[in-house]
């Protein structure tokens, strides 16, 4: 039996820990530059100072370059504080000469994913613990060109798919039409919207939904929580499950067979 967990954080922002290895996915990042969340200043205190839960982090992962999943200046405030094992990143950040200057002084290993899906390999993380980046647009026309990564997560052969902010409307998904998905984690609009839903019900077919990206209720001016309970509550699928509190946890006991 294995121990598999996952701690949400803010947005799609994700701790997820097995075994011994623990990923951050998301979750260094700041107040402006961005109309949704910021971490809960309680977290982000835990989190830089690597105590609690977040304690001995192994990998740091973002999806993409946007104020509100990533901040060059709160990684290297965070790496001035905290060892990590790797770090991975989209590779528009190659032209941040900046911050690569300081992880390779620091002699931080580090890689880029690229938008072509065969330079990105599965990548082992730790035992029985893979990771997969896998290219896919960004939501919203004028993001197309923004580097974008969808993550598929494996635990002694336990699939998450991490979508993040996806282009549901447009992207195929039918690469993984025969994964045996645990769980999917998709932001409000994929799940409200009727294609969104399709896609999930006729193509991923997860045994379970997360819905994340949610705004924290103070930051919830378009009511986009009520949206989110509403679908959860008509959704009869598979389990649905709204993730929209700082350290919410989903923990799960893997069967190893």
């Amino acid at each position: 039996m294995g121990q598999f967990s996952m701690t949400f954080t803010s947005n799609t922002g994700l701790l997820v820990q097995y075994g011994d290895t623990k990923v951050l996915f998301d979750s260094l990042y700041g107040k402006s530059g961005h109309r949704f969340s910021p971490l809960p200043r309680f977290l982000e205190q835990e989190i830089m100072a690597g105590e609690g839960d977040f304690s001995h982090i192994d990998y740091l992962v973002f999806s993409h370059n946007h104020g509100d999943h990533f901040s060059a200046d709160y990684l290297k405030t965070y790496l001035g504080q905290n060892m990590v094992k790797g770090i991975f990143l989209p590779e528009d950040l190659l032209l941040e000469t900046e911050l690569i200057e300081f992880l390779k002084t620091e002699k931080i290993p580090t890689m880029f994913f690229s938008k072509k899906p065969g330079l990105n390999r599965t990548v082992v993380l730790g035992k029985s613990f893979r990771l997969r980046a896998i290219p896919m647009c960004h939501q919203g026309e004028i993001y197309q060109d923004v580097p974008h990564f969808c993550f598929l997560v494996s635990c002694d052969g336990e699939r998450f798919l991490l979508t993040a902010d996806v282009d549901f409307a447009q992207e195929d998904f039918s690469a993984f039409s025969q994964t045996d998905l645990e769980g999917i984690f998709v932001n409000p609009l994929f799940f409200h919207s009727k294609e969104g839903q399709r896609v999930i019900r006729e193509t991923l077919c997860p045994k379970e939904v997360f819905v994340y990206h949610i705004p924290f209720a103070a930051e919830d001016v378009l009511s986009m929580r009520k949206m989110v309970q509403r679908d959860c509550d008509k959704w009869d699928f598979c389990p649905a499950t709204p993730l929209w509190e700082p350290m919410q946890q989903v923990r799960r006991t893997i069967d190893r067979g």
